[in-house]
């Protein structure tokens, strides 16, 4: 008799582990997921930020792994080639800069389709000059040897703004020359 007892009683605080076991699991999974989708949520805000904001954001964003096969570039050289005067220097002397400007553009970008393609540069060549004499013009000839990818990074940024996408996603100076 006391076997069974014993018994019952082992069975019956099984049976209530076995529920209370349940009941937390339960309540473990529920807060599991719904942390799980704060921090995505937190997560995309960053990715948001930090990338500019609009759709996969700006400045940058794209410019992780883009395939040869889905790149194009749009130049300013040649006939485009831009003359600029710079901020004068700390000894109060003024220089000119001469560049060739190469846009690298994305051809995957959605926006591409419809704002990357030449008839469109084309269209927006000479805003496309204003942004990069508006950036350029505000340094001097030492800031910018001291700091080239600064002010590609910053023509990147207005051209982008400009366009407000981000399917040109590199600039860089093709000819450079200072006078």
């Amino acid at each position: 008799m006391k076997k069974n007892l014993l018994a019952i009683i082992i069975l019956a605080l099984v049976i209530v582990n076995l529920a209370m076991t349940g009941f937390m699991m339960l309540s473990v999974m529920t807060t599991n997921s719904q942390t799980a989708k704060l921090i995505s949520d937190i997560a995309g805000a960053l990715e948001l930020e930090a990338n500019g904001g609009n759709t996969g954001g700006f400045s940058g964003s794209a410019s992780g792994n883009v395939a040869v096969t889905d790149l194009a570039v749009f130049n300013l050289a040649g006939d485009d080639e831009m003359m600029i005067n710079l901020k004068p220097s700390d000894d109060g002397s003024s220089h000119i800069m001469v560049v060739d400007i190469v846009f690298s553009m994305n051809t995957a970008s959605p926006d591409y389709a419809t704002m990357g393609t030449e008839e469109k540069l084309t269209s927006m060549k000479e805003l496309m000059k204003s942004k990069v004499n508006d950036v350029i013009s505000a340094h001097s000839m030492e800031e910018i040897q001291a700091d080239t990818e600064g002010i590609q990074t910053e023509i990147l940024e207005a051209i982008q703004e400009l366009f407000g996408s981000n399917f040109i996603y590199s600039v860089s100076f093709s000819k450079v020359i200072f006078s």
